[in-house]
């Protein structure tokens, strides 16, 4: 698979992470604001200090549906995040049938299970580079100062007016987007749309994403925000030997291996 795969997961991530609208009564609202508002307190989490008390959240995906080049076993496979700032990440995805875990705990990198990790980065021909310091969990295309900008490159479709739909017996809003027009035309990604399921209090329940050869479905099943996450949520299990381990600077690798591994068959 390539690189853009994993950019769409990571896509698909801050999509899920981004995006919602209250909806008691259907809101008039600018959906513009409302992706800002929401926007706003994911950034103290991911991106920069903050006055907000919540510096971590963690999330649940389900892959409820995917067609086109996306691989039919990805269906159904559930993703598992969590985040702290300044440097704290945990992602948990079903990986050649087993549950693969990749942590990030300050400047050290492990995951679980090690012999398996250690496979699949011989298989991507992924070595290791020099260590420098991160000072976010992860790694984002975009500055604090951009982010304030990032509902602007979207053009939202019935901007006007409130769309209403029900999921699982709930009235949600619903928010369908595509990217802005030069920017869809730079980046070749013009049928790209997005429709957003989003609850009251800012909580979106369900995104799809078309993008031109593949479409994909995703339930979020669990979104909270605290304070902090326990210390042991950064630390393997008790027991557990079979661990890789290395720096930092290698996050970034490791998930790209583990997130373009997702709906490979394993081997018999």
């Amino acid at each position: 698979m390539q690189r853009e795969t994993c950019a769409v997961l990571v896509g698909v991530l801050t999509w899920a992470l981004g995006v919602g609208a209250a909806v008691a009564d259907p809101p008039r609202d600018n959906p513009y604001d409302v992706i800002s508002k929401v926007l706003q307190p994911f950034w103290g989490v991911l991106l920069t200090e903050t006055q907000n008390p919540n510096r971590a959240a963690v999330l649940t995906l389900v892959m409820t549906d995917v067609s086109g080049r996306l691989p039919k076993e990805m269906k159904g496979a559930r993703l598992q995040a969590a985040v702290q700032f300044p440097d704290k990440v945990r992602l948990t995805a079903p990986i050649l049938g087993e549950e693969v875990t990749v942590c990030r705990n300050g400047n050290e990198v492990w995951a679980i299970p090690g012999a398996k990790v250690e496979y699949l980065l011989k298989q991507f021909d992924v070595k290791p580079g020099p260590l420098k310091k991160k000072n976010t969990p992860i790694y984002l295309p975009v500055t604090a100062q951009q982010a304030v900008f990032l509902p602007a490159i979207f053009s939202v479709q019935n901007a006007d007016v409130a769309e209403v739909g029900s999921l699982n017996g709930e009235d949600l809003r619903v928010i369908t987007a595509g990217l802005m027009p030069e920017l869809a035309k730079a980046i070749k990604s013009e049928k790209f749309q997005a429709r957003l399921w989003v609850a009251e209090g800012y909580i979106p329940r369900r995104f799809d994403i078309v993008q031109g050869d593949f479409t994909a479905t995703v339930d979020v099943t669990t979104l909270r925000f605290l304070p902090a996450l326990p210390a042991a949520a950064w630390l393997p299990p008790e027991g557990v030997t079979d661990i890789y381990r290395t720096h930092a600077d290698m996050l970034d690798d490791v998930l790209f291996v583990v997130m373009n591994s997702l709906g490979v068959k394993p081997q018999p």
